[in-house]
């Protein structure tokens, strides 16, 4: 019987925490992304009252961005690109977008055999 380990990658975020101006635009960074098992960086949001949210997935090997798992404010955000990071990008903040952001992603597993 095979199993798969996986684990998450050592990303790096530098600000959890940014304060913007209603209106204004904001990006949250996420470093080491080079080492994401199929490209894939998920994209979280957590509010103080609440568990994680997923907003989005990007996929680094083409850009493309995947919104369908019920985020209310999907709509509100946009992932890229810039060299080894990658970014969120809010481009009117909103009070409602105040909260916690968080990057994940998976590294390649390794099988056992058990």
């Amino acid at each position: 019987m095979g199993a798969l380990v996986s684990m998450a990658a050592e990303l790096v975020q530098d600000d959890l925490t940014l304060t913007r101006r209603v209106g204004q635009t904001v990006s949250f960074s996420c470093e080491g992304t080079d080492q994401c098992y199929n490209n894939y960086v998920f994209w979280y949001q957590k509010k103080e009252t609440q568990t994680f949210k997923l907003i989005l997935v990007f996929d680094k090997s083409d850009s493309k961005m995947y919104k369908g798992y019920n985020h209310p404010q999907a709509d509100d955000f946009t992932a890229e690109i810039k060299g080894n990071n990658c970014e969120l990008k809010i481009e009117k903040v909103e009070l409602d977008h105040s909260a916690s952001y968080y990057c994940s992603c998976w590294i390649s597993g390794s099988h056992s055999e058990k």
